[in-house]
């Protein structure tokens, strides 16, 4: 993989002008880094993946890196549907919620509900365990027409269920058109799709073989509405090369619970992934 050879820019305005959370004081209380902006955050998030593990387990994740986390998704898809009861669901939601963390779950029931002529009484489960949002996906499964499409996506808003969408596919091998998806991006953003990811698999696809087309994209709105799923594969790599090239204020999904204060980490500089960046940088100014 390409690696980020200078790291970002950082300056003791960027320590600076970041505001930084109410917290107990912390144990380098005297020290310095790149602060995250406050929740709720349009900018620099973390949308964390998990599949949907032990309640006294995420608490402990809490504990010591929920600062960071903007969104929990539950990926255990087949739990979901087939194990996992709906009052379980309902606590795991309430102890996220009780510390300032929304849940949503991830695309794959919602593909299923699809397949299966189950959408509206999918949704209308999503909004009654208490799931804050909805992600609409087509990464599996073969496209929607665009009219359906749009019509799910209306339902769900209708319903107050805020909707993310997902652009690229996990099979690689079908082409991927910069234009297209950001045609498809301003189209959701417009219909009112509060968030829009870009698929892990596309992104370790160019990262490898055209990182330029990821940047007209990534010129969309970086600090709004687009985050870039980092996956399993790589993530940490994916997460430096992202950061050198757009910027620590990039979002990222589809982190998991084992990479969230690794990225953390790597965006503000202080990781060996990214190079030290901010000690090498800050140190020649």
């Amino acid at each position: 993989m390409p690696k980020a050879p200078n790291g970002p820019k950082f300056s003791k305005r960027t320590t600076s002008r970041w505001s930084k959370e109410t917290m107990p004081q912390t144990a380098y209380h005297m020290l310095e880094v790149p602060r995250l902006p406050p929740k709720p955050r349009t900018r620099s998030m973390i949308v964390m993946s998990e599949t949907c593990i032990p309640l006294r387990q995420t608490e402990d994740l809490i504990e010591v890196a929920g600062s960071l986390i903007d969104y929990a998704k539950l990926t255990d898809h087949a739990g979901l549907i087939d194990r996992h009861s709906e009052a379980w669901i309902r606590r795991k939601i309430a102890l996220y919620n009780d510390h300032g963390i929304p849940v949503i779950p991830g695309g794959i029931p919602f593909q299923v509900a699809v397949i299966q002529d189950k959408v509206n009484e999918f949704l209308q489960a999503v909004r009654d365990l208490g799931f804050a949002g909805v992600e609409m996906s087509e990464d599996t499964m073969p496209p929607l027409e665009t009219g359906y499409r749009e019509d799910l996506i209306r339902r769900a808003l209708d319903m107050g269920l805020p909707v993310m969408t997902e652009m690229g596919r996990k099979n690689v091998d079908i082409p991927f058109n910069a234009d297209e998806i950001c045609e498809q991006i301003l189209r959701d953003v417009e219909l009112g799709v509060s968030k829009v990811y870009l698929e892990s698999a596309e992104i370790q696809e160019i990262f490898e073989a055209d990182p330029a087309a990821l940047d007209k994209i990534a010129s969309l709105g970086k600090n709004e509405f687009l985050l870039f799923e980092l996956g399993l594969q790589n993530a940490q790599e994916k997460a430096a090369w992202l950061v050198e090239r757009y910027g620590m204020d990039i979002n990222f999904a589809s982190v998991s619970p084992a990479d969230v204060v690794p990225v953390d980490a790597i965006r503000r500089g202080v990781h060996r992934k990214a190079g030290f960046s901010y000690v090498t940088q800050y140190g020649r100014q």
